[in-house]
């Protein structure tokens, strides 16, 4: 029933979710791809939004049906929504202290990319210490995600690190060095940067943050700040100068990662008219 409804979803939007941007000092123009996230929890009312209202998709499966993904995912790539995947998977930590615990996380880490596997981009972003109650043993984390970089490339898939808002993995030299070290690209998640106690203490600006992680740098989570929910950005007086940096870089894959539907149109808006897109 759903794959029916979905199919005969029709992409009106005035938006496209690619956009050429030309960068200052550059030669060439950066072609900008805009997503919005999307968990299965919002499947298929979200989807079908993100489709109408011209974004692509970054989709966080259900690690317990992920036998669903194809019936939720198929209908929007022959639709031609362009398509990338988020291993939002709290309670499956691949760090853990815990050894039994932290090969259930990989278990299910490698479960998720057998299912993505040939559907849409090849590309998914993981995280360590997504629970901050979770207790990471660094040695671990990087064995475990050395395994899922390796497994991930035989299936034709890369796997991006994103950096956190706490713990091990709000530090970018953390990132940095575990993304080296197991052969991972990053993800660079705007808000938890901004929001991470070494910016808000003043021990590193912001952009610094993206130096440090910018030769490896394959996505961005783009909105402004978190503290209890992620916010929106009201203008660009934060987001700007991190926008600029940004078309420094090659990265050409941007994820507005807001819940509401009006701020994450805002936010598009915004970066667009911004970018003279």
């Amino acid at each position: 029933m759903h794959r029916m409804e979905v199919s005969s979803v029709k992409i009106k939007s005035r938006y496209k979710p690619e956009v050429v941007v030309m960068r200052p000092g550059r030669t060439t123009p950066l072609r900008l791809t805009i997503a919005l996230t999307a968990r299965w929890s919002a499947y298929p009312d979200r989807l079908r939004w993100i489709a109408e209202h011209g974004f692509a998709l970054e989709y966080a499966a259900d690690p317990e049906a992920l036998d669903m993904l194809g019936e939720q995912i198929d209908p929007y790539l022959e639709a031609g929504v362009p398509t990338r995947y988020h291993g939002f998977l709290p309670g499956y930590e691949i760090g853990h202290q815990d050894h039994e615990v932290a090969e259930r996380g990989l278990r299910v880490h490698r479960a998720v990319l057998d299912s993505m596997c040939g559907r849409g981009e090849q590309v998914i972003t993981f995280h360590v210490g997504l629970d901050s109650e979770d207790p990471i043993d660094p040695d671990r984390a990087v064995e475990n995600l050395t395994r899922l970089v390796k497994y991930g490339l035989g299936l034709g898939i890369t796997v991006c690190l994103e950096n956190l808002r706490r713990g091990p993995t709000s530090d970018p030299r953390t990132v940095a060095e575990w993304a080296r070290a197991s052969g991972a690209m990053v993800t660079f998640d705007v808000g938890h940067a901004v929001s991470c106690q070494l910016v808000e203490r003043g021990r590193i600006s912001v952009l610094d943050f993206l130096d440090i992680l910018a030769d490896r740098l394959h996505e961005v989570h783009m909105y402004e700040r978190e503290t209890d929910r992620h916010y929106p950005p009201q203008d660009m007086t934060i987001l700007g100068s991190i926008v600029d940096r940004l078309l420094e870089t090659e990265c050409g894959w941007w994820t507005i990662e807001l819940d509401d539907y009006a701020e994450a149109l805002a936010t598009r808006k915004l970066l667009l008219d911004y970018l003279g897109a």
